[in-house]
């Protein structure tokens, strides 16, 4: 034929251009006897390429846009797209397969490869993104390949899994991503709607489906969207097939299971289609997920049932000091509810704050007014526990039993301390603890009038005058007087020390920032005696030789670090400086990298 012998002869730009020609010379009657000699369908496609003012209409830019694309493709040119995109496809599992393809990852020469499940499953990602306009063309007009995303997906699997040495695991295992998660579920719901099975024996195929998998997982965001978006009545006959079925062993688990997409899905279904049972069926999930008591409790207070209330508010705190290991046995008025594990999290906080306040509310409703003023200082406390001014003012203006108010700023002062006390490890473990320090000393300064700032400044006074010489006998002495060094030299000089390289290498390095700085250094400022930066500095000039890292316990001779401190004590204590370094020379002369290391920092 004269089109093969042009096909093979010209290339694609050089047919281009002599279809423009023929097309400029045909007149139009000539045009439309040649279209109607080729397929209907892809007649179609020519006449809205050749004019494109028959394609309808419409005041969405990007629906026009779509349409027109869609449309100008021939079904035979849609055909031969998915097809190549299959062919993609099985590229990409092809070298999945390969022993030293570019899914084989290893990170250092050490360390065993490992197979790149992630960049795998992008890729996937990319064809599948492509292939999501074709589906349902591909699916009514049975284009090859036809068998659908989940057969080709149990292949490679398999076939990956097998292929990988023994020593290699999928760990990560591997997962679908949006576009992928979505192909799959199309698929099958046109396959569920051709053989005319209804929505919930669909949701039922899709998790056998799931089941089949040994390390693929779907994409449970994009799997939740799918089913909600299905038609109302739809959704209605999943709903009841869930709740019908709940009980029975293959769903029962999944459904039950709060971090499940089927339980969220379930959960969303009820509440949309039988709002009258979606706080029986979320009351069930409180052991598992806390902040699923919220809106139960919200209910019952808006129906005034405050006996109820308090059981749901007992089960919701329990499941969340449980779940965080926490002691089970709490009380408003014994300790503040952030003091007894911590809520890390700005949501979980925030919740935890509403939690409270539904608390504070119910003990209104029950009368019982003690209980609500001590509610009145666990929200406060939960919102601004490290604003010192606030907690103080708050225990100074609620009414409280003493009992109840001494026990709430005991757990509130070792809540400071804790969040405050910097945490680190020294040579040989843990450092010895110290149980009563400066900050703490601060907040009773504070809290008492009768001690006041000439009791912090005792106290301070005593604690400078017998803290050790060296470090190892100092224990977590050490870091807090790092941290009261922060703090005065922060107040006095807005952090710019008088000696920069003995703040760098000595106080900087293990700095950590903690949420009750401001109001820590604000009280520090008031109460401190006006000399105690100089105290504490006279005391690191005295010392400071002491805490010079030992040149006999370099690793690989690197003296790096030590001529930092070295560097660090000419700052501070030049004569103790000098006489550390006659000790080295005497001691040290045969370390010749220590001395090249010196020589290079300006030190000899």
């Amino acid at each position: 034929m004269k089109s093969d012998r042009l096909l093979n002869a010209l290339t694609q730009p050089e047919l281009g251009q002599l279809l423009d020609a023929l097309f400029t010379v045909l007149s139009p009657e000539l045009q439309e006897k040649a279209i109607a000699q080729i397929p209907e369908n892809t007649q179609q496609a020519v006449r809205q390429i050749l004019l494109p003012s028959s394609v309808p209409e419409s005041t969405d830019p990007k629906s026009t846009e779509e349409a027109s694309a869609t449309q100008i493709v021939s079904l035979a040119k849609q055909a031969q797209i998915w097809s190549e995109l299959w062919q993609e496809w099985d590229d990409i599992v092809s070298e999945a397969l390969e022993e030293s393809g570019k899914y084989i990852l290893q990170e250092v020469h050490w360390e065993p490869p490992y197979f790149d499940a992630t960049t795998f499953s992008e890729d996937l990602e990319r064809v599948a993104a492509q292939m999501r306009s074709l589906l349902q063309t591909a699916f009514e007009h049975e284009f090859t390949p036809n068998q659908g995303f989940v057969p080709v997906l149990l292949e490679a699997e398999s076939a990956i899994s097998e292929g990988l040495e023994d020593w290699m695991e999928l760990t990560d295992g591997l997962y679908l991503e949006n576009h992928l998660t979505d192909c799959l579920l199309q698929w099958e719901w046109f396959v569920a709607q051709a053989q005319e099975r209804n929505a919930f024996q669909f949701a039922h195929h899709i998790r056998e489906c799931e089941l089949q998998f040994q390390e693929i997982e779907l994409d449970s965001d994009t799997l939740f969207n799918f089913f909600t978006q299905l038609s109302e009545a739809d959704q209605q006959c999943i709903l009841t097939g869930l709740t019908t079925e709940r009980e029975a062993a293959f769903w029962k688990h999944i459904l039950s299971d709060t971090n499940s997409h089927w339980h969220q899905l379930y959960l969303h279904l009820v509440e949309q289609y039988a709002p009258d049972r979606y706080l029986d069926n979320l009351r069930t999930t409180i052991p598992q997920q806390w902040e699923n008591g919220l809106p139960i409790i919200k209910a019952l207070l808006a129906e005034q049932n405050y006996s109820e209330s308090l059981t749901v508010i007992q089960e919701t705190i329990h499941s969340r000091l449980k779940s965080h290991r926490a002691q089970a046995n709490w009380a408003p008025e014994a300790t503040l509810l952030i003091a007894t594990s911590g809520f890390y999290y700005e949501g979980e906080q925030i919740s935890a704050g509403q939690l409270l306040r539904y608390y504070q509310q119910t003990a209104q409703g029950l009368n019982q007014t003690d209980r609500a003023h001590a509610l009145e200082i666990q929200q406060i406390a939960m919102a601004q526990w490290a604003d010192w001014s606030a907690m103080f003012k708050a225990f100074a203006e609620t009414p409280l039993a003493e009992p109840a108010r001494q026990a709430l700023f005991t757990s509130w002062r070792d809540l400071v301390d804790r969040r405050t006390k910097p945490q680190t490890w020294r040579e040989y473990g843990r450092a010895k603890p110290v149980d009563s320090w400066w900050v703490p000393w601060l907040i009773d300064s504070v809290a008492d009038s009768q001690k006041g700032a000439p009791w912090f400044q005792q106290q301070m006074t005593q604690w400078l005058t017998h803290l050790p010489a060296k470090q190892q006998q100092l224990g977590e002495n050490y870091d807090l007087l790092r941290l009261l060094t922060k703090d005065l030299t922060d107040i006095r000089n807005n952090g710019k020390s008088e000696y920069p390289q003995f703040y760098q290498v000595v106080i900087y390095p293990q700095d950590r920032l903690t949420e009750n700085d401001q109001s820590r250094q604000d009280y520090l400022k008031q109460h401190a005696a006006a000399d105690l930066l100089e105290q504490v500095i006279n005391y690191w000039k005295t010392h400071l030789q002491n805490f010079v890292p030992k040149p006999e316990a370099a690793a690989k001779s690197d003296y790096t670090n030590h001529v930092r401190w070295m560097v660090a004590l000419k700052e501070l204590s030049p004569q103790n400086y000098e006489m550390l370094l006659a000790e080295w020379r005497d001691v040290h002369q045969r370390r010749s990298n220590l001395w090249k290391a010196m020589k290079q920092a300006g030190l000899s």
